[in-house]
């Protein structure tokens, strides 16, 4: 993570290598993408994204990968493509040595819009 506490999602990724700035931008294009009505604020040093006052998940740079959390257990389907990226019951790992999968992501972040949407 980068040092101090960043006040904002732009200053977060700028306190990061180019390479990994890069994919925290992408990152960020692809759940605002799939959650165009999300907005975006730092909260636990991290960035957060949010509909409303609930949390879709936050992002964390770290050494060597990316985390994304909290991802509950998601459908069969979805938690099998997830399987090889869990990191623990509610986080996903997006290693830096590996294609990031910005597809999935998306899945991920739709299929939490849909959770938080009122029945």
């Amino acid at each position: 993570m980068p040092p101090g506490k960043p006040a904002t999602v732009d200053s977060y990724i700028a306190g990061f290598p180019p390479d990994v700035a890069f994919i925290l931008e992408r990152l960020r294009e692809t759940i605002l993408h799939a959650a165009p009505n999300a907005s975006e604020a730092i909260r636990y040093g991290m960035p957060g994204f949010f509909l409303g006052k609930d949390h879709i998940l936050y992002l964390g740079a770290w050494k060597k990968h990316i985390g994304i959390y909290p991802i509950y257990p998601q459908a069969p389907p979805l938690e099998e493509k997830l399987a090889s990226l869990r990191a623990s019951k509610d986080t996903v790992q997006l290693s830096y040595d590996k294609p990031i999968p910005y597809d999935l992501v998306g899945r991920l972040v739709k299929a939490r819009v849909k959770e938080l949407k009122p029945k």
